[in-house]
């Protein structure tokens, strides 16, 4: 293991006090700005890389203690700002295919649901999917990752759900496993969707018994998957289906996520609440009784402002939940029918512009928060010592330029 050291940077932002008020009704005072700041980090070789470990010291550059003075510094000359790496804890970035021809649809007048009822949708893309081969997608998917590390992301969650069969599916969550392998200065999610619709011609009942009894079961015997998601809403997934899916998935060691009350209330994210869930994502249509059912949990709820923005829907109403008490996390939602976008600065953007949110918020949304939608909140999201050293150095000096500069 060997050793290195940041200094002057133009501030470090280590979010310890995110973290002491566990994510919630965060202000300014709590992001533990540090100017002119220094890290020093271990490092260690995984999968013959050498890749960033652990946070071992961080404070002010004159601070810097003695035991770590003789360690290779990089000076950024109080140009840069460190800020713990970003979490991207809701994707869809494994995927074959092309839906810019929908895209263009719904611009010129349809409606979401009409394109899914003509066979597009999310349909599209699992025809494009299940044809892909494991090489394909794990090219397409690197491609992919490349760009969202660029723009500061270290942590990424990746939904399957574009397979819909026990095969495609899990060869999905196979492709994410060898991406971890290619990608180790990152850390990788799985979360297994196969309740992400039901496939064209395929009996539902029939569907849903086949992932309780059959796709579930071999999943967590292979140790495929870290959690299980299901899309609860209209012309989806039922409350009971949803309820039934997620109960199976805990019995082999998946915790659970909801795409929740998205396109109508279902009170999804109150089953999330009954859950236990780790989230309770998109929520454009939550009650009042599910903003304050999320207000006495843990569950984190996860905005996705790109998915609004693109299908021209209302936004999700983060000042409540946020006065409310509620833990909210940002996400891009990356997916080829509703955001064709892996750039979580410009969700950071909309969240600033659409959703009213503040900077520590939005710090907070994409940190912490972020991790705690994962279950990783222990030893990500802040920059601490014992912290894993998911950093990220920005281009600019200050955190806020990061999504003030549109699209950069």
């Amino acid at each position: 293991m060997t050793f290195e050291a940041l200094v002057h940077a133009s501030e470090v932002i280590t979010g310890r006090g995110v973290r002491l008020k566990d994510g919630k009704r965060i202000t300014d005072e709590d992001l533990g700005r540090i100017p002119d700041g220094a890290i020093v980090y271990s490092r260690h070789s995984v999968a013959g890389q050498s890749v960033p470990k652990k946070v071992e010291w961080v404070g002010p550059t004159e601070e810097l203690p003695k035991k770590w003075s003789e360690v290779p510094k990089t000076d950024l000359k109080r140009k840069r700002a460190i800020v713990p790496g970003l979490i991207d804890c809701h994707t869809h970035l494994v995927f074959a295919g092309d839906r810019s021809a929908e895209f263009a649809a719904r611009c010129g007048g349809a409606s979401y649901e009409e394109i899914a009822q003509k066979g597009g949708g999310i349909l599209t893309t699992v025809k494009a999917t299940r044809a892909a081969s494991e090489a394909r997608l794990i090219r397409l998917a690197s491609a992919r990752l490349r760009e969202v590390y660029r723009r500061g992301v270290r942590t990424v969650e990746l939904k399957t759900g574009y397979g819909l069969t026990a095969e495609s599916e899990i060869k999905t969550l196979r492709v994410i496993q060898a991406l971890r392998r290619k990608f180790p200065k990152m850390t990788l999610k799985a979360t297994y969707l196969g309740a992400h619709a039901v496939p064209s011609g395929v009996d539902r009942s029939e569907y849903i018994r086949k992932i309780v009894e059959e796709t579930l079961p071999a999943i967590g015997r292979q140790n495929l998957a870290d959690t299980c998601d299901v899309f609860v809403d209209e012309g989806y997934f039922t409350r009971d289906e949803g309820r039934a899916i997620l109960l199976a998935a805990q019995r082999h060691g998946l915790p659970a996520k909801i795409h929740a009350d998205e396109m109508t209330n279902t009170e999804a994210a109150t089953l999330a609440v009954e859950l236990g869930a780790l989230s309770a994502d998109h929520l454009l249509k939550i009650s009042d009784s599910g903003i304050q059912s999320l207000s006495r949990s843990s569950t984190v709820a996860v905005l996705l402002p790109g998915t609004a923005f693109y299908l021209k829907a209302h936004q999700a109403p983060a000042r409540k939940l946020l006065d409310a008490g509620v833990r909210v996390a940002l996400a891009t939602d990356f997916n080829p029918g509703t955001f064709m976008c892996s750039s979580l600065p410009v969700v950071m953007t909309l969240a600033a512009l659409y959703l009213g949110m503040t900077c520590p918020e939005i710090f907070a949304a994409v940190t912490y928060n972020g991790a705690k939608a994962l279950g990783l909140e222990a030893h990500k999201g802040t920059l601490e010592p014992g912290s894993d050293a998911d950093f990220w150095v920005l281009p600019f000096r200050k955190f806020e330029e990061s999504y003030y500069r549109f699209a950069w």
